[in-house]
């Protein structure tokens, strides 16, 4: 361990950091920065110490592993952005902040956030990801879609480190979309990922700040998946249409000085249709 203070530890390995937050349970795990910093210079938040993982080298990096895609919990979101194994979450780590923030934030800061508004969220519910959370007694993992509780809160239990994001690769169409007074700098008015699966023949859609936590939509899934012509890779417009508004139907999205519930709710079917308009040449 490179430096062992009471107030911050700045280990080298993942086995170092999950000791040293269990010697510090106040403590917060930070690697960019760019989700605690802005509550700390706010006054929001006043941590009484700091593990930090910038120097654990097993906790960056994408690697492929039996048909899934292993992302380190350190790895800036800038490394995403064209990773062809996921489009989806490839899209919205393009359009997460500006150069600078994409270089700094990590995919475990993202995912450790909980905020609905997330750009990597929607994405990883839709591609239905594990999360693999790390303590000095193990490693365990755990549905993406189980993960989050409520904004700013998970399943993450005192001692566990996010220590990986685990992705299945899948043959078909993903994209992501968002609603925003501008592409990058500020967070999602409204967001939406389309994963298509054409091996198991299914479609799957997640949303972000439509409801407390990212969500999906399964009545739209079900009926796009029913509709989908899947020899010649086609689906009707009306089809693309009732997927809208099941989707509508399926949010519960916030209110608040930037937008109205309403207005989220009539975003989340718009973005659904985009989505399939693009994946099926509707």
């Amino acid at each position: 361990m490179l430096l062992d203070h009471r107030h911050l530890a700045i280990p080298q390995t993942l086995a170092e950091a999950a000791a040293a937050l269990a010697a510090r349970p106040a403590a917060r795990v930070i690697a960019g920065g760019t989700e605690l910093m802005p509550d700390i210079v706010a006054g929001r938040k006043q941590p009484t110490g700091f593990v930090s993982l910038q120097r654990v080298a097993e906790l960056r990096g994408v690697r492929e592993e039996d048909g899934t895609l292993v992302i380190g919990a350190a790895t800036p979101v800038v490394e995403l952005i064209g990773l062809r194994q996921a489009p989806a979450l490839a899209a919205a780590a393009a359009s997460l902040g500006t150069p600078q923030v994409r270089n700094l934030a990590t995919v475990g800061g993202n995912v450790m956030s909980a905020l609905p508004f997330r750009n990597l969220l929607p994405a990883l519910i839709a591609l239905d990801a594990e999360i693999e959370l790390t303590a000095g007694a193990g490693t365990r993992r755990v549905a993406y879609r189980d993960f989050t509780r409520a904004p700013g809160e998970t399943v993450r239990t005192p001692g566990e480190i996010v220590s990986a994001v685990r992705v299945p690769i899948l043959d078909g169409f993903q994209d992501y979309v968002k609603i925003g007074r501008r592409n990058a700098q500020f967070v999602a008015v409204s967001s939406a990922a389309l994963v298509v699966d054409r091996a198991a023949r299914s479609v799957r859609l997640g949303f972000g700040n439509a409801a407390p936590t990212p969500v999906r939509a399964p009545a739209a899934e079900a009926h796009a998946a029913r509709h989908v012509d899947w020899d010649a890779g086609t689906l009707a417009p009306q089809a693309a249409a009732e997927c809208a508004r099941l989707a509508a139907d399926a949010v519960d999205p916030p209110e608040d000085h930037i937008a109205s519930a309403a207005y989220r709710r009539h975003a989340t079917g718009v973005l659904t249709r985009r989505l399939l308009e693009r994946a099926f040449g509707v």
